[in-house]
């Protein structure tokens, strides 16, 4: 099996993380889109250079990604939102070791920072890049767009809000900016597109930058962690799936490319399950018909996001027909053995093994005869690929130590991530305590 050398557009690639994030909550509504609209037309009120805007964009695009649950998502449309720095600096957390998203990283970090009558200009200590105040005021006014009424209807109240508050929350400048904007009735016309998923005048313009196989890898375990971080009981399976399915590509002598994109499609498998509610995720007991009509979109989902992107097509293939049977009884497609390539079938086996053998907070993982006798099991009745089965039994030791180790590393990214969340929350309690709020 060989694999074509593939370059992937790194813009298509940010806006479907976008996508994925806001598909936690139908009520986000291109929520991130709107606020990287919002942001481009003030950045442009404000004759900010092309470099200045690239950085602003990508940020607005992404300054959500932090909130891993539907009601922190939710908790931060509200105008006057309770505690909203937790989810900016999640998002901070999950994107500052990478260097595509390094710069916005600490962007996002202070997207609700008061401008405070300039002393906004730190926070603990630390520069808050006016960037940061940008996005905060576009984000507010996102906020304040009603579903009861157009968008152009709502101008002057929405502008009436901003205003009162400049100073105080908002930058006086950038309020200015603003008051100019909302008098070109194309920009309110735009908003109104947006929400729907329509075509709009004024498309956002930030340069591109294709990238290769080894840095689609690298951004693939940010997805991971997105999906992998809402929730204990799923904070490693991506990394164990991505893992397994190389190593089982290897035992099956594909070539050095296609290895590689098995290994991008393990990352990425489960990104439609950001459209799943936590607590269906984190339910220990059986699922109900319904629940499990929900979870089965996830799949469906994952291959809907990933053929936005040009270059993904093998990628999309692994990673989104993983839940598909060589009888025709998976799903979403019913496709048949005929119809899943290689790259698929090892993915099906790595994602049933990892999760039979990882632990779960509320299970320990299966021990080897039993896991061998279910995949066998399900060899027999057709249902996945009996020579990877066979090769992941004749490996077995090794396949398991690696998944393992890097299952044991995500763990302890897991646990460090929840440590840092913990000890700021501790310090916003001490912080209120010290200045009298309850």
């Amino acid at each position: 099996m060989k694999g074509k050398v593939t370059m992937i557009s790194f813009l298509e690639l940010t806006l479907e993380l976008s996508r994925a994030s806001d598909m936690v909550s139908p009520e986000l509504n291109n929520h991130h889109r709107l606020v990287a609209y919002i942001t481009y037309n003030l950045g442009e009120e404000l004759n900010l250079n092309e470099k200045q805007q690239n950085h602003l964009s990508v940020a607005a695009i992404l300054h959500d990604i932090g909130g891993l649950s539907m009601q922190e998502r939710l908790d931060v449309l509200k105008f006057d939102a309770l505690n909203p720095h937790k989810h900016a600096k999640i998002g901070w957390m999950l994107l500052k070791d990478y260097k595509e998203f390094s710069k916005e990283a600490k962007i996002i970090k202070f997207h609700h920072v008061d401008w405070n009558n300039g002393n906004g200009l730190k926070k603990d200590g630390e520069d808050v890049p006016l960037e940061s105040h940008l996005i905060h005021l576009a984000d507010r006014i996102a906020t304040l767009i009603s579903k009861d009424d157009k968008p152009f209807n709502q101008a002057e109240r929405i502008y009436g809000r901003i205003e009162e508050a400049s100073g105080k929350r908002f930058n006086p400048e950038f309020v200015k900016a603003f008051e100019r904007l909302k008098e070109k009735e194309y920009f309110w016309f735009d908003l109104e597109s947006i929400s729907c998923s329509s075509n709009y005048y004024k498309k956002l313009s930030f340069n591109d930058q294709l990238i290769d196989i080894d840095a689609l890898i690298g951004i693939g375990k940010l997805f991971a962690r997105v999906i992998d971080f809402r929730s204990n009981f799923t904070a490693v399976h991506s990394e164990g799936v991505a893992a397994v399915a190389r190593q089982l590509a290897q035992f099956s002598d594909c070539d050095e490319m296609t290895c590689k994109k098995i290994l991008a499609a393990g990352y990425v498998h489960d990104i439609g399950k950001l459209s799943v509610p936590t607590e269906i995720l984190e339910k220990p007991g059986k699922l109900t018909e319904d629940e499990f009509s929900v979870v089965k979109g996830h799949s469906y989902q994952t291959y809907v996001l990933l053929d936005h992107v040009k270059g993904l097509e093998e990628i999309n293939i692994y990673a989104s027909m993983h839940h598909e049977r060589l009888d025709g009884t998976g799903y979403p497609f019913k496709l048949k053995g005929e119809d899943l390539p290689l790259g698929s079938r090892i993915m099906a086996v790595a994602d049933i093994f990892t999760a039979l053998t990882e632990n779960r907070p509320y299970r320990k993982g299966m021990q080897k005869e039993a896991v061998i006798e279910i995949l066998e099991e399900m060899a027999d009745d057709n249902k996945i690929d009996k020579k990877i089965v066979a090769i992941l039994i004749d490996h077995y030791q090794e396949v398991t130590r690696t998944r393992i180790k890097k299952q044991t590393k995500a763990r302890k990214r897991y646990k460090d991530f929840e440590l840092a969340l913990e000890e700021d929350d501790q310090m916003e309690i001490q912080r209120g305590k010290t200045h009298g709020i309850n």
